[in-house]
């Protein structure tokens, strides 16, 4: 019956800290894609200048002792006409708590 049984998953190890409910962040996409300076732009493309909600279900720990957050986001068209879900590992400058939504009740740290 438990020969089945696998040791806990190498994702969990260390220092990583999960958040059960995902807590709501901001994700500045402008810090993951900056502008270059000499392209025309070009409004119905993806727009990726601008800081979109997104939920973060953790923060995990890089061999170099930095933090990356690991968020669920969406990017969408310049013209709204479709998005895109997105599941990164962002760096921790690009990520910020939301204030304008509810705190989760419970999460793990």
């Amino acid at each position: 019956m438990f020969d089945q049984v696998h040791p806990e998953p190498h994702w969990k190890r260390g220092d990583d800290r999960r958040f059960q409910p995902p807590r709501p962040v901001w994700v500045d996409l402008a810090r993951l894609y900056p502008r270059p300076d000499e392209v025309r732009p070009f409004p119905e493309g993806w727009d990726v200048q601008a800081i979109v909600p997104g939920e973060q279900t953790a923060w995990l720990r890089t061999t170099t002792g930095h933090w990356v957050a690991e968020v669920r986001y969406s990017v969408r068209r310049g013209d709204d006409s479709e998005g895109v879900r997105h599941t990164g590992w962002l760096p921790a400058d690009a990520v910020r708590l939301r204030r304008d939504a509810p705190a989760p009740r419970d999460h793990k740290l």
